[in-house]
């Protein structure tokens, strides 16, 4: 990303397998002054220019460390034919000039990447919002074992109080390696405070535990890269 999406977005090409959704995600920087601006150009474009079956959500990076202090991220999420659908589509007027008015806007930018989902757990998402969402990059020596470890973990433990996305990252990985996402949406900042024993029974809370350390003795070998807290502030 040179500047938020730029010319570039329009013209990424997929050729990874299908799964069941594909996301891509443009952090940068935006002065306190211009996040309202930016914020509204997002929302006005993407209302009425965006192809069925994405979804656009803007965030602010609220909790972060100081290699990963972006200010803001844009993600687009969908199956594979629409996401290709949404970066195959042909310049216009709108979108050269939604480009100009948002780059005036943007003070830096600082990382884009790419990847596709593979498992959500929690309760139905269908009209929920999770405004509040732990974002955690992981490094994962044997990604079949983990993904076999995890699974196992939550058909043991399941919960309504968080929703839980892994996903893997194909593109834009940095030095680091991170080959795995992980996000944790919660309903509210007390919520994520609280952390997710707070927000169990003592019987929810001993099943997890117990769930939890299996999976970690069967998980592949994982490392966590870097963690953060993010604020949804708009969904298209």
């Amino acid at each position: 990303m040179k500047k938020l999406i730029l010319t570039s977005l329009l013209f990424v090409t997929f050729s990874i397998s299908a799964q069941d959704f594909y996301w891509t995600y443009y952090n940068f920087s935006v002065e306190p002054k211009n996040e309202a601006a930016v914020l509204k150009l997002v929302q006005d474009y993407f209302k009425e220019h965006k192809q069925d079956g994405v979804t656009v959500r803007f965030f602010e990076n609220h909790f972060n460390d100081s290699g990963n202090n972006y200010t803001h991220s844009i993600g687009f999420s969908g199956s594979l034919d629409a996401m290709g659908n949404q970066y195959s589509g042909a310049q216009s007027d709108s979108w050269d000039l939604f480009l100009t008015r948002v780059n005036q806007l943007i003070k830096g930018s600082f990382s884009s990447f790419m990847g596709r989902g593979i498992s959500t757990h929690g309760p139905a998402t269908e009209g929920n919002v999770w405004p509040v969402q732990n974002y955690v990059y992981l490094h994962v020596k044997d990604p079949t074992a983990f993904v076999e470890a995890r699974e196992k973990y939550f058909s043991s433990f399941k919960s309504d109080v968080r929703l839980t996305v892994l996903g893997s990252i194909s593109s834009g990985r940095s030095p680091h390696g991170e080959t795995h996402m992980v996000i944790q949406g919660y309903k509210d900042f007390k919520s994520a405070m609280a952390g997710m024993d707070a927000l169990l029974s003592p019987d929810q809370v001993e099943a997890r535990r117990k769930a939890w350390k299996e999976f970690g003795e069967n998980n592949g070998g994982v490392s966590v890269i870097r963690t953060g807290t993010r604020i949804l502030l708009g969904k298209w």
